[in-house]
């Protein structure tokens, strides 16, 4: 896997190939906003038909199960493409404080529609800039091996606990929804909060659109690109979400993605690894990794995450496969909202 010096920004890997805020209660922290915060009980409920965020609290700690597919403490259920959650502690904007995050999204029908949990408790994983955190040029982790080096981390290899559950500490929250336009009701048990049952309704809403990417031309047999396009003013963020068939132990897999602004019918080989005339915002590859039965039907699930700068009205990218990848669908989700979903 390549190193990227901002993981949150590159190309992330999905699958087995590639995988503000508070109510007045007793002390609240000094960095909250004097809200009404909704409040999370054992089993909480939210309904929505637009995308948005709340405000929520959690009286006392809770536990959720840490299972990444098949949670029985999380249920996401309505019509749509890419929807989800992210519930994370408000002290995530208090430097050096643990932070608590819970993050559920279901896939689309063309990558299973299948639903994924992760999360984190406590302190995040430890990494460091280098050459220094002053010229973060790269990030090096105390629990990754790098090769050859880490100074020259052209591999990189991450091992992180798996926990039987994450633990949601007593205080302030930030819930953050997405939806696809249509009503989506989803359902999260938190053990340790008794009996109690409660509804959480979002208090702000933002604007998301999701759009469909179609396959464009080949690279010769071993590259397929993909991308569409979206009449959609301002966003702060793009994700991308694309299934594609490779072969388990091809010797080079690899995939890239681009922003364009030039029109809604770009020119030909547009969202090639080169992005002519565009924004190339991301490229990743994996030399020499078997990758075993991948994600659904054979299919590798990439996940991407892109910042739009200027007029943006164009997204999409490519696939490698060195034994010759086949695309199965995409979406792009455009959001003028939250910094950051992590979905």
């Amino acid at each position: 896997m390549s190193a990227v010096l901002d993981p949150r920004r590159a190309l992330l890997a999905v699958g087995l190939v590639f995988a503000t805020l508070a109510a007045v209660f007793a002390a609240p922290p000094s960095s909250a906003r004097v809200v009404t915060a909704e409040k999370l009980g054992a089993v909480t409920t939210i309904t929505t038909t637009t995308s948005g965020t709340a405000s929520v609290v959690l009286y006392d700690d809770a536990t959720v199960s840490a299972a990444p597919t098949n949670n029985p403490d999380i249920s996401i259920s309505g019509k749509g493409r890419l929807v989800g959650f992210d519930l994370i502690s408000a002290s995530n904007s208090q430097f050096g404080a643990a932070m608590d995050e819970l993050t559920a999204e279901r896939l689309p029908a063309f990558a299973g529609a299948q639903t994924h949990v992760t999360g984190m408790s406590g302190a995040a994983p430890k990494c460091t800039g280098y050459p220094n955190e002053t010229v973060p040029v790269q990030q090096e982790c105390s629990n990754c091996t790098y090769s050859p080096s880490p100074q020259v981390p052209l591999q990189a290899s991450c091992t992180y606990d798996r926990p039987r559950y994450y633990k949601l500490h007593e205080g302030y929250y930030q819930l953050s929804v997405l939806t696809d336009g249509a009503p989506l009701t989803i359902t999260i048990r938190l053990h340790g909060l008794g009996k109690s049952h409660t509804k959480v309704r979002l208090q702000s809403t933002f604007r998301s659109l999701e759009t469909p990417l179609t396959q464009h031309e080949s690279v010769g047999t071993s590259v397929v690109t993909f991308g569409g396009s979206a009449s959609f003013a301002h966003p702060t963020e793009i994700l991308t979400f694309v299934a594609a068939k490779t072969h388990p132990n091809s010797t080079i897999k690899a995939g890239s993605l681009c922003l364009r602004s030039d029109s809604a019918a770009p020119p030909p080989y547009a969202y090639s690894p080169a992005c002519p005339g565009g924004q190339n915002q991301g490229y990743g590859y994996w030399v020499n990794l078997p990758g075993g039965v991948a994600g659904f039907g054979g299919a590798g699930v990439f996940a991407g995450n892109l910042t739009p700068t200027g007029d943006i009205n164009g997204v999409g990218g490519s696939i490698a496969d060195s034994d010759g990848p086949s695309y199965v669908g995409g979406v792009a989700v455009w959001i003028d909202g939250p910094a950051y979903l992590p979905f």
